[in-house]
């Protein structure tokens, strides 16, 4: 039986080795059983609150408090998740595991072969142990990444049954509406938590973004006020110096001086100054308000790229064949082929071979053409390469590639200050590196994945004005809905025999 305790952050920091500066600034929190959403941008500390919450990482500072009984379920795939010998050992003896073996449609040999698996069938499975530990806690990464629309409503289900305390990272904005009772806004290192799923908690952000900057126009209205009045008073104060002064007296005028030096015992010749002092405190204190408002600046957004149109009219021409997709399934295909400025949606359901086909597409595509390829998925030791590599870059393209990086909505003192960048950061800068290229071909396997929402904007409002070609993998039918005119749909030949046919639909 799941205890209902709470998690509980207390000024909590954390500042990793490498880092000059918190990725988490004094957070604090608590919450209780049910979801609560954990939402920013790529960099923006999530994942380290995850790995805070569920003790891997200890604070820098401040105090967390947890149930006893903790799982953190990352976002990356590469390894075989622990424990996979007890949920399949418990299969038959446990009502509860044998439920999740079948809703989520996992595979006995899914074990033995992890290497040849898709993403998503490797995320099923990664969930479901995660959800058969019954943990009073659950810190869970991204877990709709990869996954199919069918795969996304059958984990939505999976997870909407548990009833502990759960913490859900994920810029999946209809699966964060559905389970989620709160929402923590991390930006900068702080931390806001709103009531309410991530569509709420947005407008709540809007609402206080408004309110802000009408207090931020009130008080710079009142300093313009206070301003002229200090204006005012200065004058007086200098007048009444110039009153008060005896370098234009006659040495026999000595009734004037008599009152002057009765002014300036009374103090009356100080009362100017000292009201236009009282003036300048005052401004001061209005500055400092000003400034104790004033978040970070937001960055410009939005990058363009303009691509290369191909000389070539054939990019690429591949004959009828098949290919070997694992588990003794083949994937047949037409004769494929593209030509410049042509737009396809890749698509069918987990496992299908899609990035395999992907591949062996990239296989044939002549030398001449210049292509960028994002793959659907990258491991540590990738990721570190592709941060090293643009390091490695000269100064000027080097800081083209950091400003393209920062247009899609990340902080580049991040990505600098970092040893393993994110998953979504390391997207991110593939595709500065692939606008500072400017290919003719762009391809990209599942190119949402890992992204915040306001870079999946970004990057279709990019796609769609540039003059390249595109060929896209993706279970997000509006994103290929704006940007491709050609569908490619792997299907099943036949229900039983897992041997796949390719179909080529025009939109």
């Amino acid at each position: 039986m799941i205890k209902h305790n709470s998690l509980s952050f207390s000024g909590v920091e954390y500042l990793y080795p490498s880092s000059a500066q918190a990725v988490i600034k004094n957070v604090s929190f608590d919450v209780r059983t049910t979801w609560t959403g954990i939402v920013g941008e790529n960099g923006a500390g999530k994942t380290t609150l995850l790995l805070l919450a569920a003790g891997i990482l200890k604070p820098s500072a401040g105090v967390c408090k947890r149930p006893e009984s903790v799982f953190y379920c990352p976002q990356r795939t590469d390894e075989l998740p622990p424990g996979w010998e007890d949920f399949f050992a418990s299969i038959y003896n446990d009502n509860d595991v044998g439920a999740l073996y079948s809703r989520l449609g996992i595979e006995n040999d899914w074990p033995l072969r992890w290497g040849s698996l898709s993403h998503g069938e490797r995320k099923r499975l990664q969930l479901a142990i995660a959800l058969a530990r019954k943990s009073e806690l659950l810190a869970i990464d991204e877990p709709t990444n990869h996954l199919d629309r069918v795969a996304k409503r059958l984990i939505g289900d999976a997870l909407a049954e548990y009833t502990g305390i759960g913490l859900l990272v994920s810029h999946d904005r209809a699966l964060l509406d559905r389970l989620c009772t709160d929402c923590l806004f991390l930006e900068n290192g702080n931390a806001v938590l709103r009531p309410g799923g991530v569509t709420h908690g947005l407008k709540e952000e809007k609402r206080e973004q408004l309110e802000n900057s009408r207090i931020q126009e009130q008080l710079h209205h009142e300093r313009n006020r206070l301003s002229v009045e200090a204006d005012r008073r200065r004058h007086l104060a200098d007048s009444a110096r110039s009153r008060l002064s005896k370098k234009h007296l006659g040495t026999k005028d000595s009734d004037a001086k008599a009152k002057i030096n009765l002014a300036r015992l009374s103090g009356k010749d100080a009362v100017g100054t000292n009201l236009y002092k009282h003036m300048v405190h005052r401004i001061d204190r209005v500055d400092q308000t000003l400034n104790a408002g004033h978040s970070e600046g937001k960055r410009k957004t939005g990058v363009t790229l303009e691509g290369a149109a191909s000389k070539a009219d054939r990019l690429f021409l591949l004959e009828a064949g098949s290919l070997p997709i694992g588990n003794n399934r083949t994937l047949f295909f037409p004769e494929l082929g593209m030509a410049k400025r042509m737009r396809v949606a890749l698509t069918g359901k987990n496992g299908a071979g899609k990035s395999m086909l992907v591949r062996h597409i990239i296989e044939h595509i002549s030398p001449s053409i210049h292509f960028f390829y994002l793959p659907q998925e990258l491991t540590e030791a990738e990721s570190r390469a592709v941060l090293a590599q643009t390091f490695e870059e000269n100064e000027k393209s080097r800081g083209r590639i950091l400003s393209y990086f920062s247009r899609l909505g990340s902080n580049p003192k991040n990505i600098l200050q970092s040893a393993q960048p994110s998953p979504g950061e390391v997207r991110k800068l593939l595709i500065a590196r692939a606008v500072n290229h400017n290919p003719a071909l762009i391809i990209m396997d599942e190119p949402t994945n890992h992204l915040d929402l306001p870079a999946v904007i970004l990057l279709e409002g990019m796609l769609k004005e540039c003059c390249c070609a595109l060929l896209l993998v993706s279970h997000d039918e509006a994103f290929l809905s704006a940007l491709t005119e050609t569908e490619w749909t792997i299907s099943s030949r036949t229900p039983y025999s897992f041997i796949l046919n390719f179909v080529v639909n025009e939109k």
